[in-house]
């Protein structure tokens, strides 16, 4: 590049530049020109975000913090204890993994917790009544469900106490589907950890409901415990139901035993009736044989209940929501400025718009 087309380079860039500062120039000069019809759409915005604060619901907040406490049960000779009477040894810790850690906090945001949740009965405003009832009640879904001419069902539709989830139409399995991902696209229900290191957990629902939040989020806290609880038991407590119906059956056939050796008794034993005597002493020698046997039974079936004991986890709530919640609604004044400033911007940005249009005409 020679000097001269240097030379015209820097003189097309001030030019351009100079173009530029008169072209705000005369924008701003036009603007002011026009403060008249902005005061008014920013007037305009600001009453519109205040009729948007008034008619807007506030928000409630229930907050609950936890800590699981992880137990693991005894091995070694309890699993061959269990294997002598032809029970499982999956007795240990081994199904903690899957229900462990961060997968608790899955468990109480996955469809099956938050939905059995939603279907516990309550007492609202004095009426018995399942907690997804509240939530139509207070969201008025079944107002614009009665608009709804396509599906006539969901018109009566309702969520009685005691129903039992499998006896649900597809409406109803579609109106709990639906209300899930309200929650969850939502983010009404948050849940998280402070900090990895700490097995503190902190859980958040928001609602437009004050009493539903509290009793949405206590509910949901009863049944992840019971859920997971359940779960990490459910094979020590198979092998406790077993044991416990084999000490049964023996502690029937030592009483029975007790018996049949009582309807033998005799008062004269002499050689002629020695043979007579045969079958008390087998019941009473049964009797012995049962009694020892069961008193063993009995010692085994305590070992087991210990050991699921153990293996039950403990759940120590350490802040519970308390009325009155957290109240969050948008205030008439930063609904008013954010209305005024939405509203300003637009009308600014439409008229330098205009004016840039109708010059880039004329040229």
């Amino acid at each position: 590049m020679n000097t001269d087309q240097k030379v015209n380079t820097v003189n097309n860039d001030e030019i351009s530049l100079k173009e530029l500062l008169e072209k705000g120039k005369e924008g701003w000069h036009y603007l002011l020109s026009k403060w008249l019809i902005i005061l008014i759409f920013g007037l305009g915005g600001a009453a519109i975000g205040l009729v948007a604060s008034l008619l807007t619901k506030p928000k409630y907040t229930a907050h609950l913090s936890f800590a699981l406490v992880e137990k693991s049960a005894g091995g070694g000779g309890l699993a061959d204890l269990a294997s002598s009477f032809g029970l499982s040894s999956m007795m240990g810790g081994g199904s903690s993994g899957a229900f462990s850690g961060d997968n608790l906090l899955e468990i109480m945001q996955s469809p099956h917790t938050i939905e059995q949740t939603l279907l516990t009965p309550v007492v609202y405003q004095g009426k018995k009544q399942n907690l997804v009832e509240v939530y139509i009640q207070f969201m008025e879904l079944r107002e614009r469900w009665s608009k709804d001419d396509r599906n006539k069902e969901l018109q009566t539709l309702s969520f009685p106490v005691g129903q039992k989830r499998e006896t649900f139409t597809r409406t109803q399995d579609s109106v709990m589907h639906d209300i899930y991902d309200q929650i969850i696209k939502s983010n009404a229900l948050t849940i998280a950890r402070k900090d990895k290191k700490l097995s503190f957990v902190n859980v958040s629902f928001t609602s437009k409901d004050e009493v539903f939040s509290k009793l949405f989020e206590e509910k949901l806290m009863e049944e992840t415990y019971r859920f997971y609880r359940d779960t990490k038991t459910a094979q020590s407590r198979a092998n406790v139901n077993m044991m416990q119906a084999k000490a049964d059956s023996i502690r029937r056939l030592y009483e029975s035993s007790l018996y049949k050796s009582a309807g033998y008794s005799q008062v004269n034993i002499n050689q002629a009736l020695q043979f007579a005597a045969v079958p008390k002493l087998k019941q009473e020698n049964n009797a012995q044989l049962y009694a020892t046997v069961y008193t063993e039974v009995l010692k085994n079936l305590e070992t087991l209940k210990l050991d699921m004991a153990r293996e039950t986890p403990i759940l120590q709530i350490i802040d519970t929501p308390r009325f009155p919640l957290e109240k969050e609604r948008l205030g008439k004044g930063k609904a008013m400025a954010m209305g005024g400033v939405v509203g300003g911007f637009l009308i600014v940005f439409y008229l330098l718009g205009a004016m840039f249009l109708k010059s880039a005409l004329k040229e």
